[in-house]
Formats: C-alpha cells, structure tokens, sequence
C-alpha cells in the first residue's frame, strides 16, 4: 500500500508511507506520519484529503498544531450535523471550497502518471526491495516531473 503526500502545484511528490495492507485496514493511521514529515520539508497551507482520512484528530493535527487549513469531507453524508463529533467536522459537514478540493485530482493524476510510466505491477518477490522498487518509483517520478518542468521552462525563455 502506497500512500503519498503532494505538493499539487508542482505535481511532486514530498512524502511517501509504504506499508503491507490487508484490505480490511484503514487509511488513516497514513495521515500523521505523511503530513508531518511534509510540514518539517515546508510550510503547509491548505491539505486536502479524502473521506478516508475523515477524523477530528487529523483536522486539530493540520489547523491546530501545523498552522494549516485541512479540507477533509466527512463520510458519512446522511448523518445530521447535530449528531456529528468534532469541530471541524461540523465546519465540513456545513460546506467546504469546492475548488480546493478538485485539487485532490492531481494527487490522483501522480499515481496514474506513476503507473502509466513504470507499469502497475511491483516484480520484486521480497518486501524490503518491494518497498525499494515503490520508493524508486516515486523518486524517478518527481525526476521526470522536475526534468519537464526545466524544459517546458527553457523553451518558453528561448522563444
């Protein structure tokens, strides 16, 4: 199970949490370790999750203790706010940007990229070099992504 943490401007990817996953395991104990690992590399301004990472704990750990704003649907829609725990969860039951939330798209647009490029499929039998390959991946990725960049750059100067 990958789970990643972007920068959605530049499409890079700042944080990564490998882990083996039974399906029946949850998302959210990703949170906390990608999001304060991404704070130590650079200031947060908005985090945006999916309804995976709904929890109280994840939204006092982005606005209260990292100084950002978090944008975390809650999951269970037909649940009255008047029945929902958490400050910020009634904050996001009552509504949210819309806009900053499609930002989200791009953190899916980096796993398919990652997966159109070097296949979907992991070859290696052991899990320390799965673990390797997936973190190599993710490396050659961003390296592909400044690599574009740098180019689209220097052909928009040259003109």
């Amino acid at each position: 199970k990958l789970s990643i943490g972007a920068d959605v401007l530049q499409q890079s990817i700042c944080s990564i949490k490998i882990r083996r996953a039974p399906t029946a395991r949850h998302d959210n104990i990703d949170f906390k370790p990608i999001v304060t690992k991404i704070s130590k590399l650079k200031s947060l301004s908005v985090v945006v999750g999916d309804k995976a990472y709904d929890s109280e704990d994840n939204h006092i750990l982005v606005r209260e203790k990292l100084n950002g704003f978090s944008i975390i649907p809650t999951r269970y829609e037909q649940v009255p706010i008047w029945k929902t725990h958490g400050r910020y969860r009634k904050e996001m039951k009552r509504g949210y940007n819309k806009i900053l939330y499609n930002q989200r798209n791009k953190d899916e647009t980096i796993v398919s990229v990652i997966k159109r490029l070097f296949g979907e499929h992991i070859t290696s039998k052991l899990i320390r070099m799965q673990n390797r390959e997936l973190t190599f991946r993710c490396i050659t990725y961003n390296l592909h992504r400044m690599l574009n960049l740098i180019i689209i750059k220097w052909i928009l100067l040259s003109q």
